[in-house]
C-alpha cells in the first residue's frame, strides 16, 4: 500500500475531477439502515489517506466507535487524517500511524471493524491473501466486520480502472477480491454497487502527475495524457462502478 509523500495534493485534485464524495456519501445515507454496527467500539483503516471516507462511514454507520487506528503511508495525509479525528470525532481515541503497511507492526489487541477503502490496488495479490488471512487470524475480532470499497470488474463494467491497465498497471478485479476474502475464513453480508462520473477535459500536469504515481513513475505524462484521451475520447464518464461490501468474521 505505499504511497508517496505528496500524494495527498494530486489525490485531492483527482477528487474535484468526479462526484465520488458525494454519490460514496450519498451511498452511506441509503445503507445505513441496512448496515448495523451500532455494536463497534473499535475501528482499524488501511490507507485512509485523510480519513474523509472513513469518518463519514463510522458517523453514519457506526457512531459508538470509541477508538480509532489508522495506517496511512503518505505523512501529510496522515497529519490531515489527526486532524479530522480531533475534530470530526472528538470524543474518539485516535491513533494514526505514518507508515506503509509492510512495515506496520500490527496490532496488539484485535478491532471490532477494519476498513479498507480504495486501498488493496496496492498490494500484490499474493500480499493481498496473505493481508486477509492476517484480518481474519489476528487483527478482527470474532463476530467483527470488515467493510471494502473497491472498484467493480464485470464484463460489462471494466472502464473504471482500465486507464490504469493501459499504463500497465492492473487492478484486482472485485471477483477476486471475493474470493480471497472467503478463502481467508469471512462471509459476505451485504454488497452495494455505487456509480459515479469523472470529468477529463483538459488534464493540467498535476491530473498527469496522480496518473504516473500510482502505477510508480513507469510512464511520462504525455503516455498519461495519451491514455485518457483513448480511455475518454469524449473527456468524460458518467460510469465509474465501485462496489462496497461487508464481510465478518464467525464469533
Amino acid at each position: 500500500m505505499a504511497r508517496m509523500d505528496g500524494y495527498i495534493k494530486l489525490y485531492e485534485l483527482f477528487l474535484r475531477r468526479c462526484n465520488y464524495y458525494d454519490e460514496f456519501m450519498a451511498t452511506i445515507s441509503k445503507i445505513s439502515k441496512d448496515v448495523k454496527l451500532g455494536s463497534v467500539k473499535s475501528c482499524l483503516a488501511l490507507g485512509p489517506s485523510d480519513g474523509r471516507h472513513e469518518i463519514g462511514f463510522l458517523k453514519q454507520c457506526a457512531a459508538n466507535v470509541s477508538k480509532f487506528i489508522g495506517v496511512e503511508p503518505d505523512h501529510e495525509a496522515a497529519e490531515l487524517l489527526r486532524t479530522a479525528l480531533k475534530s470530526s470525532m472528538p470524543g474518539v481515541e485516535g491513533q494514526v500511524f505514518a507508515t506503509d503497511m509492510q512495515k506496520w507492526k500490527g496490532l496488539s489487541d484485535p478491532v471490532d471493524l477494519i476498513l479498507l477503502f480504495q486501498s488493496i490496488y496496492y498490494v500484490t495479490a499474493e500480499e493481498r491473501a496473505e493481508l486477509f488471512k492476517k484480518i481474519h487470524d489476528q487483527w478482527l475480532a470474532p463476530g467483527g466486520s470488515v467493510v471494502i470499497v473497491s472498484v467493480s470488474r464485470t464484463e460489462s463494467r471494466e472502464k473504471a480502472h482500465e486507464i490504469f491497465e493501459r499504463l500497465g498497471d492492473r487492478s484486482p478485479p472485485w471477483e477476486d477480491i471475493e474470493a480471497d476474502l472467503q478463502t481467508a475464513g469471512l462471509t459476505k453480508q451485504y454488497a452495494h454497487e455505487m456509480c459515479f462520473k469523472q470529468d477529463f477535459t483538459n488534464p493540467e500536469e498535476a491530473l498527469l502527475r496522480f496518473y504516473q504515481l500510482e502505477v510508480k513513475d513507469r510512464v511520462t505524462l504525455d503516455e498519461v495524457r495519451q491514455a485518457l484521451a483513448q480511455v475518454y475520447p469524449e473527456g468524460h464518464s458518467n460510469n465509474e462502478f465501485y462496489t462496497i461490501a461487508v464481510f465478518t468474521r464467525r464469533k
